[in-house]
C-alpha cells in the first residue's frame, strides 16, 4: 500500500520541524551553559540537581521512548564526563566526609573559618580528608615537618616548642596550605606577594628627590620609597596572575593623593630588568605559584642584598630542586633512628639537625 504523497510530505515537515526545535533547544541550553556554567556545575554534582535532571529524562521519555533514551544516555555521558574532567581539575569530597570535617574543626578551632569549596578544589585529596577524619590531624611529609619545624625554631618574635606548634597547625592546616604559608615568608615569596624595586634607568622626575633634600625619612622607612618601581604579581586577574609594573608619579593636585601608573611586564624580559634574578629552566611566568591553584612549575634564583645567595629551602622542596648540597637535608637527617638500639648514632643525627638548622638561618 502507497503512502500518498501528501502524507510523506506532513511526516517530512513533522521530522524537520522536531529536528529544529531538538537543535534549538540544545543551542539554547549551550548559550546557557556557557555564560552561566554555575547551573551545570549545581546540576551535576548536587543531589537536587541530579534528581532535577533524572525527572527531565523520565518526562522525556514519557513524551517520546526514543528521545528518552536519548536524553539518559546524552545525560549519563556529561555526567562522567564532567566527574572526569573535575577529577583532573582539583579534588572532590563527598558530603558525609565534609559534614562530618566541619563538624571537628567547630569543635577543636572554633575561632577558624574554613572555606571547604576551596580546600577540596586546590588543597587536599578525599584520602588526606580520611587520615584528618580519622588521626584528628592533616598528612604532611616528614620534609614538611621539618621545614615547619625550622620555621618555628628560627622565629624571631614568636617562642614556643615546635612539637607543640606544629601539633595545632595539624589540625587547621593541609599540606598543601601549610607550604604556601611557609612559602610567603621567605624572599621568594615576598618578591611574588609585594615585589622588588627596581631603578627606572631614566630615572623618576617625579619622585626624585630635588637637591639638597634630606633623605633620612627614606633611608629609615619611615617614608615608603616612590622613586623606584615596583615590580611584582598581581592577582586580581581571573585568566591568573601577572607580573606588572608599578611607576609612581608624585601627588594628585587637589587631593594629594598618590599617582602611579601600571604596566604589564613579559616574564622574559625579568632577567634583565631585575638584577640578580635568574630563570632555573628558562624563562617562564612565576606569578603561577601564588595561583589560587598553585603552579611550581617555574623555578628561579633571586640574589637579594644582606640575604642568602641560596634558594629558600621551602622553594627547592616545591620546586624539586638541590640549590646547595652544602644547605640541603641529606636523608639521613630525616630519618627514624631509635636512641635506645643506637645511641651514638641518634646523638650525632641530633647535632647535626642543631648545625644545619644554624647556618641555614
Amino acid at each position: 500500500m502507497k503512502i500518498p504523497k501528501i502524507i510523506k510530505n506532513l511526516i517530512n515537515e513533522e521530522n524537520k520541524t522536531k529536528t529544529i526545535g531538538l537543535l534549538t533547544i540544545l543551542i539554547i541550553l549551550w548559550v546557557i551553559l556557557y555564560f552561566i556554567p554555575e547551573i551545570l556545575t549545581s546540576l551535576l554534582n548536587t543531589l537536587l540537581g541530579n534528581l532535577i535532571l533524572l525527572l527531565i529524562a523520565i518526562l522525556v521519555s514519557m513524551y517520546n521512548i526514543k528521545y528518552g533514551i536519548f536524553a539518559i544516555i546524552f545525560l549519563v555521558i556529561i555526567y562522567r564526563f564532567s566527574r572526569l574532567l573535575k577529577g583532573k581539575e582539583g579534588f572532590t569530597w563527598n558530603e558525609q566526609s565534609t559534614n562530618d570535617f566541619l563538624l571537628i574543626q567547630k569543635t577543636i578551632n572554633r575561632q577558624n573559618i574554613f572555606d571547604v569549596n576551596m580546600i577540596q578544589k586546590n588543597q587536599a585529596s578525599q584520602e588526606e580528608l580520611d587520615y584528618f577524619l580519622k588521626n584528628g590531624y592533616w598528612p604532611w611529609s616528614q620534609e614538611t615537618i621539618d621545614l615547619y619545624t625550622k620555621a618555628i625554631r628560627t622565629n624571631p618574635y614568636i617562642r614556643t616548642l615546635p612539637e607543640d606548634a606544629m601539633r595545632h597547625a595539624r589540625t587547621v592546616y593541609n599540606q598543601a596550605a601549610i607550604l604556601r604559608i611557609l612559602s610567603y615568608q621567605t624572599k621568594e615569596g615576598q618578591f611574588l606577594l609585594n615585589g622588588v624595586l627596581v631603578k627606572d634607568p631614566n630615572g623618576n622626575k617625579l619622585e626624585d628627590l630635588p637637591s639638597g633634600f634630606g633623605n633620612f625619612p627614606y633611608k629609615s622607612e619611615q617614608i615608603g620609597n616612590r622613586s623606584d618601581d615596583v615590580i611584582k604579581c598581581n592577582t586580581t586577574k581571573d585568566n591568573g596572575a601577572t607580573l606588572e609594573r608599578i611607576t609612581y608619579t608624585g601627588k594628585g593636585g587637589i587631593y594629594n593623593e598618590q599617582d602611579r601608573k601600571v604596566t604589564p611586564v613579559n616574564y622574559k624580559d625579568l632577567e634583565n630588568i631585575i638584577p640578580g634574578f635568574t630563570f632555573l629552566n628558562g624563562p617562564c611566568n612565576p606569578c603561577g605559584a601564588i595561583n589560587e591553584k598553585a603552579d611550581y612549575s617555574c623555578p628561579f634564583k633571586l640574589s637579594l642584598k644582606n640575604q642568602s645567595p641560596f634558594i629558600s629551602d621551602v622553594w627547592q622542596y616545591l620546586w624539586n630542586i638541590n640549590d646547595n648540597p652544602l644547605e640541603s637535608r641529606p636523608s639521613f637527617l630525616s630519618e627514624y633512628i631509635n636512641p635506645n638500639s643506637f645511641p651514638l648514632l641518634s646523638e650525632l643525627q641530633t647535632e647535626l639537625k642543631k648545625e644545619m638548622d644554624y647556618h641555614v638561618s
